[in-house]
């Protein structure tokens, strides 16, 4: 995580290094490519007259050798003519022109001298041997051109310039000068002055940049260690000081934990032991957590801070994982010296909005306000920061007043009729949600679902109405129950877990419903078309809700193989009057007709809507017209 966030490090300094380095090499490579083009330059100014010359002294002695058929031979049995020839080649040698020879190539493919400029004692004999330096002298005998071979000393360009003689095509005789050219002393100082200093430059960064990799990596490692808690592996409070400045507070969902009785703990088997627990505790969070989204400090002594990261598609992920950690604790048998194991709860805080508070101080305030309170009310649970005026409504109940009635056991089911329109006779019943207020009255949905929305009291609903379902439909072996599951239900491991095992037992799934509200949300959830498709297979019936108002999408009706599709009724209570409303719903039930998918009106509360119902051949009714809901007889 730690590369994350841009702490302080040397690590521009490699960076500078590298580019320095970098700039120092280009300009080494232009001062060698700038010697190379003086010297190209010296080099055309001092031989364009030298060539011409020398090819030139060519073609002379070609001229006296015009009436011979071969030239070596006349060479060898004339002294004149080879007179002739050195006293014609000895006026080519200068200050710079050293040699000046005339020479052949035996049949042993030996270089040998017919003239030679040169004085004596210096002067090469006729027919005498000449070791060449370089096979590429060979090359004349097949280029038939001139050739020019470069030797390249400290101070001065040594150049052999050899000029071909030929007869009917072919090379008899080679002429070549031996000359060279001196450097510009100053050019070459100023260049080799150069090279040296940026020479030196880049080793010493080489060397620098070896000691500041050395460092930096040094600085990473003591960054890394004062950022760790050495106990638990997790980061500590030295990283979150380091890090809030950079946290967006928008990313994440805010949790602080605190270890139950920790002192007791400690004092009554040890320091020892509590670390042992603090260990285990710390484990089983990064366990549950995510590595590379989430981020766990160890704030003080038993005390946790968990980053959650916000996923776009799935707002419920950072309270999935909270209570995952929770369980997961609760669940878990911490073992001690002298003793078998015990048993550890955690109390925890949770800001589902952080980026409602200015600084990140201001929301670990509020986390921290959560956990003081899941502490205050009797600790091992989870409280959810919620503001005052976050309620809707004042008559909606929080949070923690549906926790409250959760655990105490205030959340029930009243049952709704759903009959056969032609006949009247009830075909399912609807569990509809309930929560009994502490002073007797009855709390709808409407006042209920606002606050948990989104949260994984939601999920927690959800748990308790299947198994009052279950229940009911163990006590009632004959009738058949609808349950509301929201979109996030569907991809719920908890939900789909108990919906398996009621599946697995006999006379269960085939007689409960699923009633999933029409919306957009089931299309991008993942996973949520293939675990429906496999929830019908467990044999549980699919309805659509509340369909045909905002988001409808015939085609997909198709894709999850749905059962029945339940006209919503705030389009059922208008047809009456509203022509809109009836065309809809003749759309509605053509559509299913051709789908094969029966249709359910809901909200016939009167004698005229019930007529139109039964004319348009809908199979299935619900509404106060045939019952209220109410409590099953026990």
């Amino acid at each position: 995580m730690l590369s994350n966030f841009s702490l302080k490090n040397p690590l521009y300094l490699i960076v500078l290094s590298i580019v320095i380095g970098g700039v120092l090499t280009a300009l080494l490579y232009g001062t060698l490519k700038l010697e190379a083009k003086v010297e190209a330059k010296m080099f055309e100014i001092s031989t364009s007259d030298v060539f011409q010359i020398v090819q030139n002294s060519a073609q002379s002695i070609a001229h006296l050798l015009k009436e011979s058929e071969n030239y070596i031979a006349d060479i060898q049995q004339n002294p004149l003519l080879q007179q002739e020839i050195e006293e014609h080649i000895s006026l080519l040698p200068t200050k710079n022109i050293k040699y000046v020879y005339l020479l052949y190539k035996d049949q042993r493919g030996t270089f040998r001298f017919l003239a030679d400029a040169a004085p004596s004692p210096e002067k090469a004999l006729l027919n005498q041997k000449l070791d060449v330096a370089s096979p590429t002298w060979n090359s004349i005998y097949e280029k038939k051109e001139p050739l020019l071979i470069k030797h390249d000393f400290l101070k001065e360009l040594s150049i052999s310039y050899l000029v071909p003689l030929l007869y009917k095509g072919e090379v008899q005789l080679v002429l070549v000068i031996d000359f060279s050219i001196e450097k510009v002393e100053n050019i070459n100082t100023i260049i080799a002055f150069m090279k040296m200093t940026i020479l030196a430059t880049i080793g010493i960064i080489i060397l620098f940049f070896i000691i500041l990799v050395a460092q930096t990596l040094r600085y990473i490692i003591a960054k890394k260690t004062a950022y760790i808690d050495k106990l638990t592996n997790t980061y500590n409070r030295n990283y979150l000081q380091e890090l809030q400045e950079f946290i967006n507070l928008d990313d994440y969902a805010l949790a602080t934990l605190d270890i139950d009785y920790f002192k007791k703990v400690n004092d009554t088997y040890g320091h020892h032991a509590g670390d042992m627990v603090l260990k285990e505790v710390a484990a089983i969070i990064l366990a549950n957590t995510r590595k590379k989204e989430d981020i766990v400090i160890r704030y003080g002594g038993e005390e946790f801070v968990i980053l959650s990261k916000i996923k776009r598609n799935d707002n419920m992920a950072p309270l999935n994982i909270i209570e995952r950690i929770f369980t997961s604790i609760q669940a878990h048998p911490f073992h001690i010296p002298d003793s078998e194991h015990i048993n550890i709860t955690v109390s925890i805080g949770v800001n589902l909005t952080p980026n409602k508070s200015r600084t990140f101080s201001d929301a670990f305030k509020l986390a921290d306000i959560a956990l003081y309170n899941a502490k205050h009310k009797g600790r091992n649970s989870i409280e959810i920061y919620e503001e005052n005026e976050s309620n809707l409504k004042h008559s909606h109940l929080s949070i923690s007043e549906i926790n409250g009635a959760i655990e105490e056991g205030r959340v029930v089911c009243f049952f709704q009729q759903i009959v056969d329109t032609q006949t009247k006779k009830i075909s399912h019943y609807e569990a509809l949600l309930r929560i009994i207020h502490k002073d007797g009255s009855i709390i709808t949905p409407s006042k209920i679902l606002p606050a948990i929305k989104g949260t994984f009291v939601l999920r927690n609903i959800t748990k308790r109405v299947l198994e009052i379902c279950h229940t009911t439909l163990l006590q009632y072996p004959t009738i058949r129950i609808n349950v509301n599951l929201n979109p996030q239900d569907i991809i719920n491991d908890t939900i789909l877990t108990l919906l398996k095992d009621y599946a697995s037992q006999e006379n269960i799934a085939n007689r409960i419903g699923l009633e999933i509200v029409e919306s957009e949300n089931i299309i991008h959830l993942n996973h949520a078309k293939e675990n429906l498709l496999m929830l019908k297979k467990l044999g549980y019936t699919i309805f659509i809700d509340d369909f045909g108002t905002g988001y409808s999408n015939f085609v997909y009706l198709t894709q999850i193989q749905t059962d029945f599709i339940k006209i919503d009724g705030d389009i059922i209570k208008k047809i009456v009057e509203d022509k809109v409303s009836l065309a809809v719903v003749k759309s509605i039930v053509n559509f299913a007709q051709e789908a094969n998918i029966d249709v359910v009106a809901e909200y016939v509360c009167n004698e005229e809507i019930y007529t139109i119902i039964k004319s348009l051949g809908i199979k299935y009714s619900q509404g106060y017209y045939f019952s209220i809901p109410r409590s099953l007889p026990s």
